[in-house]
């Protein structure tokens, strides 16, 4: 069965590569192109005209593999995978899409974004809280847990749209949020291997993913755009959730909290004392400025992700 289930990777990873190869001069014919935003770093203008929504394709194959997969190894993670990753991906495309058809680089405000998603998080809970185990595993403690009880509602929805924002965050260089989110699909697949939970979901995201970095590596032919940003960091969230390990899959996903977290103190910072802590945020654009090149801070980024993951699977073992 383990063979099997391994089958699955190469399968999607090939599956992904033909459709990207397809798909990048359409998207390039039809000017699905990336306008870079004028507060970003000028080192970033060469992007500009790059074919984006790339998220579209591996998002869709997701579903559609998974949609498939489940017939021959059903899980109870299906149902809320497949909708969060819709829901989401739903989100990420019209912010693309308002970006690509005004021909600049605003799509949804902010405040609207946050608004949907704190919406979707609110219907993907109702839906299917039932399937939702509603205590919290704290990682390096045996059998140890945490109840919130009626508090775990705010806490899905928050951590569901926070995860989203996170993975958002990260997506500024070549490479870098599609690269973590291999890294983390692959760890968290282990993970949940190790803890008994047979689940396709990251074996297919980590292949589809394989063959978008195939095509986004540095200097990337295609970008995600919030079509797969936004939707990358819900399907990790829900699955965290919906297994009971959302702190596990915090430390898997450990640079897109670092992130997100850089954002929220460089805005509190700003706002409380007129000064900031980074040169820019998010944190990878820091260490741009610091003078690292693109390709370093993506690398030394996963590295520290691959850090992370090995933490949480070790955090089994102990």
């Amino acid at each position: 069965m383990c063979t099997k289930l391994l089958m699955i990777f190469p399968i999607s990873f090939i599956i992904s590569i033909i459709f990207f190869k397809l798909f990048i001069p359409k998207f390039k014919k039809w000017n699905i192109v990336q306008y870079v935003r004028e507060e970003g770093p000028q080192l970033h203008n060469y992007k500009e005209g790059t074919t984006t929504s790339g998220g579209l394709i591996f998002n869709s194959l997701f579903v559609i593999i998974l949609f498939i997969a489940n017939f021959f190894y059903p899980s109870d993670f299906f149902l809320p995978v497949i909708v969060t990753a819709i829901l989401f991906g739903v989100i990420g495309f019209l912010d693309d899409y308002l970006s690509f058809s005004r021909k600049n680089s605003k799509g949804l405000s902010g405040k609207v974004k946050l608004l949907f998603q704190i919406i979707f998080s609110i219907i993907i809970y109702l839906l299917f809280r039932d399937k939702i185990q509603h205590h919290i595993f704290i990682p390096f403690l045996e059998n140890a847990y945490l109840d919130i009880s009626f508090l775990y509602p705010v806490f899905f929805v928050l951590y569901l749209a926070s995860f989203s924002n996170a993975s958002n965050l990260a997506d500024g260089l070549d490479g870098l949020s599609g690269g973590l989110a291999f890294f983390s699909a692959i760890g968290a697949q282990i993970f949940l291997f190790m803890n008994g939970v047979i689940d396709v979901s990251f074996i297919i995201l980590s292949g589809v993913l394989l063959g978008f970095l195939w095509f986004n590596t540095k200097p990337a032919s295609i970008f995600m755009g919030d079509s797969g940003s936004l939707a990358l960091g819900a399907i990790f969230g829900v699955i965290g959730l919906t297994s009971g390990y959302s702190l596990f899959f915090m430390i898997i996903c450990l640079v897109y909290w670092v992130e997100l977290f850089s954002v929220v103190i460089q805005v509190s910072s700003f706002k409380l004392r007129k000064k900031r802590v980074f040169l820019m945020s998010p944190i990878h654009h820091h260490f741009e400025l610091l003078g690292w090149t693109e390709t370093k801070v993506v690398f030394r980024f996963w590295i520290i992700n691959i850090f992370s993951i090995s933490l949480a699977l070790v955090s089994v073992i102990i």
